[in-house]
């Protein structure tokens, strides 16, 4: 078993991994490029999010839920929030239906749109200023 697994990880290095993964040719490196966006724009919130003092995490799939809607509350990301469950909804379908879902377009979103929503995620969620309602 290898320690790196264990060591801890900025998520950020998942979108530039999602970002090489996106210029393969592979269906399977694309749906990983997807995949990494996602949890790139997920867990830098959530980090984030907890350092900031806007939500305790649990580390574990319950945070999914709890980092969805506190991007929605109008004192963090506000309607822009929406696009992170946008992000999951595309990431769920490019990931766990493995047939052929070109006809499925209209639900999904380019690998494109999603590299660059999470990138935005990131960035706004790293501009936020620690939550004021939190005493420290």
């Amino acid at each position: 078993m290898s320690e790196q697994l264990y060591e801890a990880l900025n998520p950020k290095t998942y979108l530039e991994l999602a970002t090489e993964l996106s210029s393969k040719t592979q269906a399977a490196a694309k749906r990983t490029a997807a995949d990494r966006a996602y949890y790139a724009a997920f867990l830098s919130s959530r980090d984030l999010l907890a350092t900031k003092g806007y939500i305790m995490p649990y580390y574990d799939a319950k945070d999914h839920e709890d980092v969805a809607e506190k991007l929605k509350d109008r004192n963090v990301l506000g309607a822009f929030g929406n696009e992170g469950n946008r992000l999951r909804r595309a990431r769920n379908l490019i990931t766990y239906d493995t047939r052929d879902i070109s006809s499925a377009k209209q639900h999904a979103c380019s690998l494109k749109w999603m590299l660059e929503t999470a990138r935005t995620i990131i960035e706004r969620v790293e501009s936020l200023r620690p939550n004021p309602q939190t005493r420290r």
